[in-house]
């Protein structure tokens, strides 16, 4: 079968053709889908940005409705906004900027150039946890995207690039070159190993072929197949859609490949990557701007190089100045949100982590918060600075995702101590281990964690957690 041919026969399946035609949560129509279903672009999320700016500080009451059937005109937008970490929901239910989003909201109205401005607004966005998903954009390339496409023959990393580079020294407005890019058809069908093999080992003459067949179909406004019903005037898709996300998988991509990026060099990593390899930008003013906001890129830095605090014996008294103090037990209390997305509030909660994490072990008895159900007596060891069992402390909200509640996870409550075995099974076990482990403690701690204020329900946590329900 020709090229052409494989194309129309995929085309029969609506499965395969909605699929690969539609935006729609789930579907494969493009290949990130942290904003709305709208999707045109990474500006689109600023656009909703100083959409959601209306409603600040506002009961939810008072929200904007929609004429037909009555729903908040700003509903929609409200997961994105506390996922990119813009804004943060205090306890009267109310939204409000986060120190980031004020960063973010000064730097929308700031006079930049389109690729400074791109560069940059990336950067903000690059550590959400959009769906529940830590590093959303970064683990999206690493495990998604890479995981299908290098299951295709002879398809490397570098080769993606190269690519991907190609399709964006192209005019975005000439389709008829466009739709002639390698790129197009890894991006339309990253998903579909068979169909990029039989493409990238078919003739020239097959592929232009086949890049006819769909420009006839869209001059003709019969859309036949899946690439000209998702790319018709006026549809859902366009050639500025496509350049947009293929800077985000370049960009991302790059970083990925990356040796030895720290918190120091990542500004020039990244800066020196877009210029290299996207388009020219002034790099001087771009520096300045994140170096200026380091309060708020230094954390994001921190999420995207996955630095977080190792796990460090300390002593049974903590140190408060000149003076010891002996560690009290602590009654369960609500304690105030700390905004994380600065660096001031990263040193905060550190300081906190490392104070609680002892109160918890002594809480706990130095056992196994899942003793009980692993028998974990025989594997304990004894820790060379204190003489007692070696434990872990584990948050069972996971602290990616402290920006859900308008209270802080940062409390005994949310500090389970484990064993290294128990922590490591609940992190890296077959869902099926995992979810017994995690019912059992839901069970023990929803008391405790809806008193301080971080009431959630079951399902929930198995979403945090990446277990299907």
């Amino acid at each position: 079968m020709s090229l052409l041919e494989i194309y129309k026969e995929k085309n029969k399946s609506k499965k395969w053709f909605d699929d690969h035609s539609s935006l729609a949560k789930g579907a494969a129509g493009r290949m990130f889908e942290y904003t709305n279903t709208n999707f045109r672009s990474q500006k689109t999320f600023t656009e909703d940005f100083v959409k959601f700016l209306e409603i600040e500080n506002k009961p939810r009451k008072t929200w904007p409705k929609q004429k037909d059937h009555g729903q908040e005109v700003h509903k929609h937008l409200v997961v994105n906004m506390l996922q990119s970490k813009l804004f943060k929901k205090d306890v009267s239910g109310m939204f409000s900027r986060t120190e980031k989003g004020s960063r973010y909201s000064d730097f929308v109205d700031l006079e930049l150039g389109d690729n400074e401005k791109w560069l940059v607004n990336y950067l903000f966005l690059v550590n959400g946890y959009y769906f529940n998903r830590k590093n959303y954009i970064i683990y999206r390339v690493k495990e998604d995207l890479l995981g299908y496409l290098l299951s295709v023959d002879r398809m490397t990393e570098d080769l993606l690039i190269k690519e991907a580079r190609e399709l964006l020294k192209l005019d975005d407005t000439s389709f008829d070159k466009i739709i002639r890019s390698h790129f197009l058809y890894i991006h339309s069908f990253y998903d579909d190993a068979d169909f990029l093999i039989n493409y990238f080992r078919s003739p020239k003459n097959e592929k232009e072929e086949l890049t006819k067949y769909i420009e006839d179909n869209i001059n003709a406004k019969d859309f036949k197949c899946c690439i000209s019903k998702k790319y018709q005037k006026g549809g859902n898709f366009n050639g500025n859609m496509l350049f947009d996300e293929t800077r985000v998988f370049i960009i991302t991509l790059l970083f990925i490949q990356t040796k030895n990026v720290n918190l120091i060099n990542i500004y020039d990593v990244f800066v020196e990557n877009f210029y290299k390899n996207i388009s020219t930008v002034n790099k001087k003013v771009v520096f300045n701007y994140l170096h200026k906001n380091k309060e708020v890129f230094g954390p994001i830095f921190e999420d995207i190089l996955e630095i977080e605090e190792l796990e460090t014996e300390v002593s049974e008294k903590i140190s408060i100045g000149a003076v010891e103090m002996p560690i009290m037990p602590v009654v369960d209390t609500a304690e105030s949100y700390i905004d994380e997305t600065t660096e001031t509030g990263r040193a905060r909660i550190k300081a906190i982590y490392n104070l609680k994490k002892s109160q918890a072990k002594i809480q706990g008895g130095y056992t196994c918060a899942l003793e009980k159900i692993n028998n974990c007596k025989p594997i304990y060891f004894t820790a060379k600075i204190n003489g007692k069992n070696y434990l872990e402390t584990h948050h069972f909200i996971p602290r990616e995702f402290r920006n859900d509640f308008s209270y802080s996870i940062e409390v005994l409550a949310n500090y389970i101590t484990l064993c290294p075995r128990c922590h490591r099974q609940i992190h890296l076990a077959v869902d099926r281990e995992r979810k017994h482990l995690i019912n059992s403690i839901f069970e023990e701690r929803k008391g405790r964690l809806e008193h301080v204020g971080l009431k959630l329900e079951l399902v929930e946590i198995y979403e945090y957690y990446k277990i299907d329900v």
